[in-house]
């Protein structure tokens, strides 16, 4: 599958995409997932604090990033610091499926963000580009936003499939019938190429365990 950065987004930002296709995964809930979301939650609970959130290191570039796309940190955050914030604010993670759940559990141990799209949906090409002013997307949980022309966005050769590292849209998202899917790992600025594909690799291993189903496609771009 290919992917392209568009020179516009690599002139501004040293970004690095990680793309992996999974086949095969089942939908049935494992035994072990909810001790491993105690276990993971417990663990974030013991090292951080709600007060310093903002200030670890990947975080932070995270939201320097946004800053610097045009987009308020603090009104949408990236997608591992509200994980991150959930648990440290006793509101523990999502359960949404088994997919979804073992990517956000790489999330809260890497601090890296992911998402997860029905392979069926998408149509290759995928490029990373920036968003044009007034293009709208309805993302996972039916919000609908207008884009400024700030934003990057990643793509197939038909639409948007996520806003850069903070909101994935519903037309793709995985569901019930999910059976083949694509997992993402978003780079940014200041990220090493070793730190996403090590970051890719727990979420591929978290996925494995808890849906199943066999690497089939395995990238990264830089």
């Amino acid at each position: 599958m290919r992917l392209v950065i568009e020179d516009a987004v690599r002139e501004r930002f040293e970004i690095s995409v990680g793309i992996a296709a999974i086949v095969g995964v089942m939908q049935k809930g494992s035994s072990g997932i909810s001790e491993a979301i105690t276990e993971v939650e417990e663990a974030a609970k013991s090292k951080y604090s709600i007060d310093e959130v903002k200030g670890i290191g990947i975080i932070r570039l995270q939201r320097d990033f946004f800053w610097q796309m045009g987009v308020d940190p603090t009104k949408v955050r990236p997608a591992s610091e509200a994980l991150l914030r959930r648990i440290l604010l006793n509101k523990g993670l999502p359960r949404v499926s088994p997919i979804v759940d073992a990517y956000n559990l790489a999330s809260v141990q890497t601090l890296l963000t992911f998402s997860a799209f029905d392979l069926e949906r998408i149509t290759p090409p995928l490029s990373v580009r920036f968003s044009r002013a007034g293009e709208e997307v309805i993302l996972i949980g039916e919000r609908r936003k207008e884009l400024m022309g700030k934003e990057i966005v990643l793509t197939d050769s038909a639409k948007i499939l996520c806003v850069y590292a903070h909101g994935d849209v519903d037309e793709t998202k995985v569901t019930d019938s999910t059976t083949d899917l694509l997992l993402v790992a978003y780079g940014i600025p200041g990220m090493s190429h070793a730190e996403l594909k090590e970051g890719a690799i727990v979420a591929l291993e978290y996925i494995k365990k808890f849906a199943g189903g066999e690497i089939v496609l395995e990238e990264e771009y830089v």
